[in-house]
């Protein structure tokens, strides 16, 4: 995961010195803007240190988070840390452990993934009250602590996948699994795709609905049983990138590639070649990139007492096979 031996070490470090080193998503939020908070001397903090939780090394499009904030912090002259969890699921604990550790450590500013915003409240507000910039990756809510937000338009993004999907199956049945009831982001974009449907597509129905409670090896069993219990179902739609594949899986296993539709988020290169191949219909790409770049210059504006919109967008896109990208 992590591409420089700068940031292996600091994962090494700061990995250790935890109890528990061990998604999502997409999120928007409206209304207010948020103002850089001076310190206790009324002086703005300089940035000579940024950290970088990622929560998910695992899944590819953190990555690239990772590597555009690295390089957006070293074009301010800032020294940039990659700090992650291990193991293949979410792990907020471990995530709000490696937060606090870069707080114990002197970090100027952090991006993190608030995935559970009330889990996150304490330790962003620590980090608040220590004179830390704080800037989320598409989850929180002000509430959180967080200064601001950057990341997807979760509603436009389920409406772009609706669209996608509306235009090779406009009467879809569709299987949605996501990360949980609670999880903000998810419940956004479900949103955006089921009234997109209702507005242009009036005949696509969600059929079925289940989570995966941050745990990707449920995904396998759960889909298997979604397609048992609605044989009507003629797309799946998991939100959670580490669920694409068990989606694919479970379509290729009953022999129904070409009846039933797979659409997901990111274009990741797994995801890249399952279009080509045609076992995933097409993504909604979240600007993953970008996110790492815009929540670094979040970062700066912040620390010259700028006022912040409590939400930054990013660009999203759904890709088929008749726009992929050149890679």
């Amino acid at each position: 995961m992590f591409s420089t031996p700068a940031r292996r070490t600091a994962a090494t470090v700061l990995a250790a010195s935890t109890l528990v080193a061990a998604l999502t998503g997409c999120g928007a939020l409206s209304g207010g803007s948020i103002a850089a908070s001076p310190d206790s001397s009324g002086a703005l903090r300089e940035v000579k240190t940024i950290t970088y939780v990622n929560p998910a090394p695992f899944y590819p499009a953190f990555d690239d988070v990772g590597r555009c904030f690295e390089d957006a912090a070293k074009s301010n002259g800032w020294t940039p840390t990659e700090v992650g969890t291990s193991g293949s699921a979410v792990d907020n604990q471990g995530a709000i452990d490696l937060i606090s550790q870069a707080i114990a450590n002197g970090t100027d500013a952090l991006v993190v993934f608030p995935t559970i915003p009330e889990l996150f409240t304490p330790v962003i507000q620590q980090a608040r009250s220590a004179g830390i910039y704080v800037v989320a990756q598409n989850a929180g809510d002000p509430s959180t602590g967080q200064q601001t937000q950057v990341g997807t338009d979760a509603k436009q993004l389920g409406a772009l996948i609706a669209e996608g999907l509306g235009k090779t199956d406009p009467a879809a049945k569709v299987g949605i699994l996501s990360g949980s009831a609670s999880t903000t982001p998810h419940v956004q974009e479900i949103e955006g795709f089921t009234e997109y449907a209702k507005e242009n597509f009036p005949d696509m129905t969600v059929v079925a609905s289940d989570y995966t409670n941050g745990d990707p090896t449920k995904a396998p069993e759960l889909f298997s049983n979604m397609l048992t219990a609605h044989p009507e179902i003629t797309a799946l739609f998991p939100i959670e990138g580490t669920s694409v594949a068990a989606a694919i899986t479970a379509v290729k296993e009953r022999g129904l590639t070409g009846t039933v539709n797979v659409v997901a988020n990111d274009l990741t290169a797994d995801h890249r070649a399952s279009i080509e191949d045609g076992t995933l219909l097409g993504v909604g790409e979240q600007g993953w990139c970008e996110s790492g770049t815009k929540a670094v210059q979040a970062v700066k504006d912040l620390s010259e007492g700028k006022t912040l919109p409590d939400f930054i967008a990013t660009t999203s896109t759904f890709y088929d096979k008749s726009n992929l990208p050149a890679q």
